[in-house]
């Protein structure tokens, strides 16, 4: 990418082109242009952004929640884990269904809002059973959300479950249903089981050269290896030029005036809001207020909630009606204002805080980054041009990348699905799949072009190849012989199973036939339901249990390969659904949901494919650190 765009620059089109960015540049600024998911957010969706900060307070609530719930797990083990990435994946499903429900009109009003907020133990008054405004900013501090975007995300919510349940409308399970889950869930059976150590079949002779060879033989597919690749890794990202630009003042100077407008700090006002129960209460307040009472004294004497706005800009007042009275009003006005959650609210106005002029002193790092890193794209550029003239010289991809500044990272063993020799995946290639398969397509001694990986570009050279193949007979005599003798084991013990299993077939007592084969009865005539059968030590057993008829015997060995068991189903015991009509129901409305769970499962999936996320993996690493992460990273 980087290479076509080098030689965009070469002609008429690119002069314009350079022409326009540079006009862009001094309208909108250096990090305006280059701002967005790869700087700032997380990921992106239906125009969206996730910042680290929403998906860090996401991650605190859900550990809060855990911990009510006695499940202790710090940050650092739930990152260690993974949580934050799938706590990510739901808030762009969240994001992708709410622009879905977007594009088709579907949306919801302030009232609905309200009369959600309002449903909040937390917000409630327990006196007056009423919404109160001091216990709403507590419950929001709480949480760590403004009213703007606690509202926001009550909205969401509500047009997401109107979407999801107008889209799963219909979907019914049917009563056989029920009935066939009732009868699977509450078959009892009655069962005895014996077991016999591995030791009762005997010591194993060790295979015989012409038995391993044929063992090796038969097992080519499991001993073979993949082809392994040694891979140069070369680096293009514009931050690892940085450091080498300095940015003189007078260029600092100019980019700052350039942005004086923007980064001008807003006006902003403080307010007292009293919350009255009807509009005789709320023009009493206001009056009291213009007589000079204190809106403390008066809630006090009303029994009325009250809140103070604190230097906010008008963006932050949440309600749209107290907002515009705050920013129209003069200091030390009182005015009634028809709210949207509170319909009857009286507004002081405290103070105002004037616009405030930027000072160069206090964005200067930021500007000298910004400013930066725009000029280590050019020198970026001038590396690159660099790095592929010495390649044309005949200088290999590493003196090539070394002798222009740029990073390089060599991969000493990796195979396609990004794992080393040693079976372990190779921490810088995970997730990178482009990598990989540009890796496994370049032919040996080559190199591919610069292709674009997250916020970087990545040049992959094959250094050599060790092509696919069967691990001789020599390699893994030790191993094959100790598979065999386990495998010889394990056919002598089913063979034993087998012997109890077909006397108990045959009419002969099932306790008769296991005392004779040296098993010994360790479960005699107990009743068991599925769930209790799953704890039993052989995997195998509990499934055969509950699939032969009365009288029928399995076996199957243990898991741990130490013992063999044997059991006898005695009796069967089923509930007849025809007359449990209630737990029927139960059973299909388990079902149902079930159903309209897959079936909203799939929905959300689709949609927020159809929305193409974007996911700033760099960011996200960087944020949520992994335990051991930076010493990966020291490492590369």
């Amino acid at each position: 990418m980087l290479a076509q765009l080098r030689n965009m620059t070469r002609g008429v089109v690119a002069y314009v082109l350079l022409f326009l960015l540079t006009i862009a540049f001094a309208i909108w600024g250096i990090n305006d242009m280059f701002g967005g998911v790869g700087s700032q957010y997380v990921a992106e969706v239906s125009g969206h952004n996730v910042t680290p900060a929403e998906l860090s307070r996401e991650l605190e609530l859900t550990l809060r929640a855990q911990r009510n719930e006695d499940v202790n797990m710090t940050s650092q083990e739930a990152i260690d884990q993974g949580l934050h990435v799938r706590l990510l994946e739901g808030i762009i499903g969240r994001h992708a269904l709410l622009g879905y429900a977007e594009r088709i009109g579907l949306s919801a009003s302030d009232r609905m809002v309200a009369d959600r907020i309002r449903t909040i133990p937390a917000v409630v008054n327990p006196v007056t059973g009423v919404f109160d405004e001091t216990a709403y900013d507590a419950f929001l501090q709480q949480l760590r959300y403004t009213r703007r975007e606690f509202e926001s995300d009550i909205r969401a919510d509500l047009v997401r479950s109107m979407m999801m349940e107008a889209l799963v409308t219909g979907v019914r399970a049917p009563s056989s249903f029920g009935a066939l889950a009732l009868t699977y869930e509450s078959e009892r059976r009655v069962v005895s089981i014996a077991e016999a150590p591995a030791s009762v079949v005997g010591a194993i002779a060790p295979p015989t050269e012409a038995q391993l060879q044929q063992y090796w033989e038969e097992s080519q597919e499991s001993l073979r290896l993949p082809e392994f690749r040694a891979l140069t890794l070369v680096y293009a990202r514009p931050e690892d030029f940085v450091s080498r630009v300095d940015v003189p003042e007078a260029r600092l100077q100019e980019e700052f005036e350039a942005r004086r407008a923007a980064l001008t700090q807003p006006e902003r006002r403080t307010y007292v809001r009293l919350t009255a129960q009807n509009q005789e209460q709320a023009n009493d307040i206001a009056a009291r207020l213009g007589r000079g009472e204190t809106p403390a004294a008066i809630a006090a004497a009303l029994s009325v909630p009250t809140t103070r706005g604190e230097n906010q800009t008008r963006g932050e007042v949440t309600d749209a009606r107290v907002a515009e009275a705050v920013f129209d009003m003069q200091r030390g006005q009182a005015r009634v204002v028809r709210g949207e959650l509170s319909p009857f609210v009286v507004v002081r106005l405290e103070s105002i805080t004037a616009p405030v002029a930027p000072n160069l002193a206090q964005i200067r790092d930021e500007l000298r980054q910004a400013i930066a890193l725009d000029e280590a794209g050019d020198m970026l550029n001038a590396a690159l041009t660099g790095f592929e003239d010495a390649r044309g010289g005949g200088a290999s991809v590493l003196e090539a990348a070394r002798a222009n500044n740029l990073p390089v990272v060599a991969i000493p063993s990796v195979e396609a699905g990004g794992r080393d020799a040693t079976g372990a995946p190779v921490a810088l290639l995970e997730g990178q799949e482009e990598v990989l398969r540009t890796a496994f397509e370049t032919p040996e001694g080559e190199a591919s072009d610069f292709i674009p990986v997250g916020n970087a570009d990545v040049l992959v050279a094959v250094d050599g190849i060790t092509p696919a193949r069967v691990r001789p007979l020599d390699e893994v005599r030790t191993e094959l012989t100790q598979v065999w003798t386990a495998r010889e084991r394990g056919t002598r013990m089913r063979e034993l199973g087998e012997r109890v299993v077909a006397a108990v077939r045959d009419g002969q007592d099932f306790n008769a036939a296991a005392r004779a084969n040296r098993f010994n009865v360790v479960v005699d005539s107990q009743a068991i339901d599925r769930r209790t059968a799953a704890q039993i030590p052989a995997r195998g057993l509990a499934p055969q249990i509950f699939s032969v008829a009365e009288g029928a015997a399995v076996s199957d060995i243990r898991a741990d390969g130490a013992a063999v068991l044997v059991a006898v189903v005695e009796d069967i015991n089923r509930v007849d659904a025809a007359a449990s009509p209630q737990e029927v129901e139960l059973f299909r409305l388990q079902l149902q949901q079930s159903l309209i769970n897959s079936f909203g499962t799939a929905i959300q999936d689709e949609i927020v494919d159809n929305a193409s996320p974007r996911r700033n993996q760099r960011l996200l690493d960087q944020t949520f650190r992994r335990t051991g992460q930076g010493e990966e990273e020291d490492a590369q």
